[in-house]
């Protein structure tokens, strides 16, 4: 099926097509939290920062959860600390805290540069019941980054779509 207008045929499948791809491309992606053992095994850490790439000066939230190892179901009463390090530096940190209801904590901070960071866990008590400490590391990359497919890509592609009507509409060849 194709409609004319002006002389150019262009086929409907071929421009609902161009639209979806465009809807794809300009679709923002969310990062899932990473979920790591802790270092004895005995609980599984999960961890995600909002937003998903913090830059320097912006309010950012360390969200962490603590799951039974067996099941990734949340795990209530778990006395931990957390510490973020730039280097050898810990740049910000929080005492031992317990947690006692289930869900993710949420930790708010702010990165003073870009940079590379570690966000360690340390777990040093389950169920009212202390445990040899046990970590999970986790790694930050904080400054702006690069979309993979950002606002240029939709962009390039809405000129190259324009760009083949006219070319189309030139030469009379059908889409």
């Amino acid at each position: 099926m194709s409609s004319s207008r002006n002389g150019v045929k262009v086929s409907i499948f071929g421009v609902l097509g161009a639209l979806a791809i465009m809807t794809i491309l300009m679709t923002p992606a969310y990062a899932d939290p990473i979920i790591k053992p802790t270092s004895g095994g005995t609980l599984n850490i999960s961890f995600e920062t909002n937003p998903p790439t913090p830059n320097p000066g912006d309010q950012t939230m360390l969200k962490i959860g603590f799951l039974n190892k067996n099941d990734n179901t949340e795990q209530p009463h778990i006395d931990y600390k957390v510490s973020v390090m730039q280097g050898n530096d810990q740049i910000f940190g929080i005492p031992v805290t317990h947690v006692a209801t289930e869900g993710p904590v949420s930790i708010p901070m702010q990165f003073q540069t870009a940079g590379t960071y570690q966000v360690i866990v340390e777990v040093q008590g389950i169920l009212f019941q202390p445990i040899p400490p046990e970590t999970a590391s986790f790694t930050i990359v904080v400054g702006p980054s690069v979309p993979e497919f950002g606002p240029l890509a939709g962009m390039v592609i809405a000129v190259s779509i324009i760009s083949v009507i006219i070319v189309t509409k030139k030469t009379q060849f059908h889409i």
